[in-house]
């Protein structure tokens, strides 16, 4: 049985959270996510205007 030291056991345990995510990396998906959601916010009133416009002009209305 080999010995393994207790140097080797902390960069083995470290080498193994390389692929996680750090609180930066959480924060900057955070405010894409924000950013993404507000513009598909304005977009979809955007189209319900338009959407709404175009129902009253081929009604007759305004």
């Amino acid at each position: 049985m080999a010995t393994v030291t207790l140097e080797e056991r902390v960069s083995r345990l470290e080498g193994g959270y390389e692929h996680l995510a750090t609180k930066a990396d959480l924060h900057a998906l955070e405010t894409r996510l924000t950013r993404w959601m507000v513009g598909a916010m304005i977009g979809s009133v955007g189209a319900a205007a338009a959407i709404t416009g175009v129902i009253v002009s081929l009604l007759g209305g305004g």
